[in-house]
């Protein structure tokens, strides 16, 4: 509207129309999600405040990992955490390179402590297996090449504030006894193997390689019960919520 003469909102008479500037509320971005492929596998990277990396691939990927993670504008100092999603080798291969490279420490559910130790050996087998073979061999059996000893180790739900990321780790096991999945402010959940596909844009499936088929099932519903909206897994995807509700919600 046009001012014909002094208004009341223009103290100093000079015809014009004053508007009040009101502040844009702040806006909270949410924790953003960077898939790291790796061939056979995928990493993720999770930055919020700090910075968090799931899985690193297998033994040599760190290469890799540091030039997704230049690529996404991350210096390897800005890592507060690398979170090791279960005890087989194409997930924690290169978490001591990435350890020495970042100086962030690495964390992997107890569950799974004994198998990443172990190094090539680790979880290839259903839970229990492992162990057996080991007594059969005798005595006490040192890590493995490859083997990794974790700095934290996850006994329970866990949360991530610590080092900068709202969000929680979350004891799902089924793939291996020790799996846990990542579940971000904004309703996103990082698996590792807990969900795979046949192929890329399959559909999410359990892997062959599931310890505990019931397990893993009631891992699922548990994580489709926090709201999830997003799911990423180390094989395939990522789905929506909606997705896996229709394969694994309602008891399947």
């Amino acid at each position: 509207m046009k001012a014909d003469g002094p208004d009341a909102g223009d103290p100093a008479g000079s015809g014009r129309v004053m508007r009040q500037k009101t502040k844009s509320p702040a806006v909270r971005r949410l924790p953003a999600v960077v898939a790291v492929p790796l061939g056979v596998t995928s990493a993720f990277i999770v930055r919020d405040r700090g910075v968090l990396l799931v899985d690193t691939g297998k033994p040599g990927d760190e290469a890799a990992v540091l030039a997704a993670m230049k690529q996404a504008g991350i210096g390897p100092d800005e890592i507060t955490l690398i979170l090791v999603t279960h005890g087989h080798q194409e997930n924690y291969g290169s978490a001591d390179a990435l350890r020495e490279l970042t100086g962030a420490p690495v964390a992997v559910h107890e569950a799974d402590a004994g198998a990443m130790r172990l190094g090539v050996g680790g979880l290839r087998f259903p839970g229990g297996v492992v162990p057996r073979l080991i007594g059969l061999a005798g005595g006490n059996v040192a890590s493995g090449p490859g083997g990794v000893d974790p700095d934290i180790v996850i006994g329970g739900v866990a949360d991530l504030a610590a080092f900068g990321i709202r969000g929680r780790v979350i004891p799902t096991p089924g793939h291996t006894p020790g799996s846990v999945s990542v579940f971000v402010a904004g309703g996103t959940a990082i698996v590792g193997d807990l969900l795979s596909a046949l192929f890329p844009g399959g559909r999410a499936r359990l892997p062959f390689r599931t310890g505990d088929p019931a397990a893993a099932r009631r891992s699922i519903r548990g994580l489709l019960a926090l709201g999830v909206e997003r799911i990423y897994a180390a094989h395939g995807g990522p789905w929506s919520g909606a997705e896996v509700s229709g394969r694994f919600g309602n008891g399947r």
